[in-house]
């Protein structure tokens, strides 16, 4: 009763604070409840941690290299390392040459909940110049698409939402893992290998 009680109140906005987005009107009763437990948790039972600053790191080092091989090696590694360190299940990652992309915009990685087993995929250039993306880009990318897991394998979601609550988990990741006080990492004169996906 008290849950109940509680849900139409933040239907009714008492205690959201800012208006929901149009979209979750058009949810049924259970996916809305969804995107409200979604949006409830900001972050993770995590702690930062020496072996997952040197784990982010070395996917850092290893995009500034340029190599699909070294990025995939070096992003499964740290996927590993979370997973296990929370208890789920781990998510194998694929990485892929240049962005696929349309009028809206390229895509940067994608989540598929779906697959058996579920996987991830990153793209490591950009789609117009072929660039490869920047270090702290494609580690923040891997770790959104590393929560989509989270939320289906951790806290049982019935499915991912983009909440603000999704987006905090996300920024939790990249603030407890991004190595701080490292050397600015720099693609200046690297073309990286010609491995395409």
């Amino acid at each position: 009763m008290r849950k109940e009680k509680r849900f139409e109140r933040v239907m009714q906005n008492e205690e959201w604070g800012q208006s929901l987005p149009a979209f979750f009107y058009r949810l049924s009763p259970l996916a809305q409840r969804c995107y409200l437990q979604s949006d409830s948790i900001d972050r993770f039972a995590l702690d930062a941690h020496p072996r997952l600053n040197d784990l982010m790191g070395a996917l850092g080092e290893a995009i500034v290299r340029g190599s699909i091989v070294s990025i995939r090696n070096a992003g499964q590694r740290l996927c590993d390392h979370i997973c296990n360190e929370l208890r789920v299940t781990g998510v194998p990652i694929q990485v892929r040459g240049v962005r696929p992309s349309n009028a809206r915009g390229e895509l940067h990685g994608i989540y598929y909940p779906n697959a058996r087993p579920p996987f991830i995929v990153l793209w490591m250039r950009t789609a117009q110049r072929h660039d490869v993306v920047k270090p702290k880009t494609l580690a923040r990318t891997l770790m959104h698409e590393l929560a989509h897991h989270l939320d289906f394998h951790l806290f049982n979601l019935r499915d991912s939402f983009h909440t603000r609550g999704f987006f905090k988990r996300e920024s939790y990741l990249m603030r407890i893992g991004w190595p701080q006080r490292r050397p600015p990492l720099t693609q200046c004169g690297l073309k990286g290998d010609q491995t395409s996906a």
